[in-house]
């Protein structure tokens, strides 16, 4: 998803720093994710058009999109650092413009002994793309992956075996999932908004 900026600048999806307040700025990755997905799918499944329906590719529409988003998207404290508050904020928001969603999540555990294979992770992953619906995913520690951040939400957009295409600050990035899942040492988890068949 391209967004136009001033001066003709584009990003590759948005980036938290539009917010307009310093917490926000702060905090706001959860939220700025949530309003991609929302944005996206609201265009790819007319049944969804109620998530976004003005046209947001360009900034201005776009940060009124994440601000709307917020409300209901909430961090908390230490920002969105629970997988479950996605979920519940991805179902609010969507019943505050007359929807039913039922985001589905994978966790990952803290413990790298109580995690599934990462087989079932990517699994996850390409159920909800192959719906035609980017995936956000938090991180709380990066483990060996170096590319991405840590404390963080982004949004996965496509997936290639142990290599998943993220949308981060504006950017388009690789990562190795399965990299991040083997080593992270904090939990983690994936939000398919669509929910996901089979996983």
């Amino acid at each position: 998803m391209d967004i136009l900026g001033p001066e003709g600048a584009v990003t590759r999806g948005a980036d938290q720093e539009w917010y307009p307040d310093r917490w926000q700025r702060l905090a706001g990755c959860g939220p700025t994710a949530a309003s991609v997905i929302f944005a996206y799918v609201s265009r790819t499944h007319p049944e969804l058009s109620p998530l976004c329906r003005e046209d947001v590719t360009g900034r201005e529409a776009f940060t009124a999109l994440m601000g709307r988003v917020w409300e209901y998207v909430t961090p908390v404290f230490h920002g969105l650092n629970k997988p479950e508050l996605m979920v519940e904020g991805m179902a609010a928001y969507a019943r505050s413009v007359g929807l039913e969603l039922s985001p589905a999540l994978f966790p990952v555990p803290a413990a790298r002994t109580k995690r599934p294979p990462y087989e079932q992770a990517a699994a996850f992953v390409a159920a909800s793309l192959e719906r035609d619906c980017p995936v956000a995913f938090l991180n709380l520690h990066n483990g060996l992956e170096k590319r991405l951040d840590w404390w963080h939400w982004v949004t996965i957009v496509a997936l290639d075996g142990d290599k998943v295409s993220i949308l981060d600050s504006g950017e388009e990035l690789e990562i190795n999932l399965r990299l991040w899942y083997e080593t992270s040492k904090k939990r983690g988890g994936l939000v398919a908004a669509l929910g996901v068949d089979g996983c």
